[in-house]
């Protein structure tokens, strides 16, 4: 990533059900330079905000920049539906001052033949999450075997940070980002002038297997965490904050 770090901002998005204070662990760790250009933003259908599809996400995230006065060269870190949504903007928006992209843990596309499948599994977690008690299907939520990494304890810990949202707005959200409704991206990570940084965890078999598949590309670095599962910030910050700092030049 061709960047002075005296001016560029790190811009990080969580991922569905979380919130911009997600990542501050990850930034405490960062060299303190780095830290002074950090902002988190929050999701759209996040946190009293409207929820949004792919497309308007995209312009979303150009006005929360603005707002945020990020009007210079910047990194993007999407973790998740965040994640996706960084990918979008990243071939969607045209911003010249995009320099990076970090991903955790969230795809490229699907294709033609998953997307089927996947529309309907997304359809049935959209209306549990309209219409089962909030701490029911949280639980559920982090019951999946990508979360298999966390320990009892730290589920419980999150589940109770999580509940407490607006559950109409998710479940709309979470239909509208779907991975089923984003663009196939795979085959085009080549075409981005940057590199394309990804993390996930070694315990997590899905997204090591999409790793795999794009290291094709002499853009794409990918870094396994050991011992995470798939939200890696969460519980590994010092690692998160290590991949940060070492494909930043002048930070490694």
């Amino acid at each position: 990533m061709q960047t002075d770090t005296d001016s560029i901002t790190l811009v990080f998005l969580h991922g569905f059900l979380g919130s911009r204070h997600d990542f501050d662990r990850v930034i405490k760790k960062l060299p303190e330079k780095l830290q002074k250009h950090c902002v988190s933003l929050p999701l759209p259908g996040h946190h009293n905000s409207q929820p949004a599809d792919y497309r308007e996400s995209v312009g979303y995230i150009r006005s929360r920049l603005i707002a945020e006065n990020v009007t210079g060269d910047f990194i993007l870190y999407g973790y998740a539906t965040g994640g996706r949504i960084a990918i979008c903007y990243a071939f969607q928006a045209r911003d010249p001052h995009l320099k990076g992209l970090f991903v955790e843990s969230a795809s490229f596309g699907i294709s033609d033949e998953e997307r089927k499948l996947r529309e309907g599994k997304d359809l049935m977690w959209a209306a549990q999450f309209a219409f089962k008690p909030p701490e029911e299907i949280v639980r559920a939520w982090y019951s999946q075997p990508r979360f298999s990494g966390m320990t009892d304890q730290q589920k419980e810990t999150i589940i109770k940070k999580r509940k407490n949202q607006d559950f109409e707005n998710l479940a709309q959200q979470f239909s509208l980002t779907s991975v089923a409704k984003m663009e196939n991206f795979r085959d085009r990570l080549g075409e981005l002038p940057f590199d394309v940084v990804y993390l996930y965890g070694e315990l997590d078999e899905k997204f090591r297997l999409a790793a795999d598949r794009e290291k094709r590309y002499s853009n794409f670095r990918a870094y396994p965490i050991a011992g995470a599962s798939h939200n890696i910030h969460m519980f590994h910050p010092e690692n998160v904050a290590e991949v940060i700092a070492g494909n930043i030049p002048g930070e490694n």
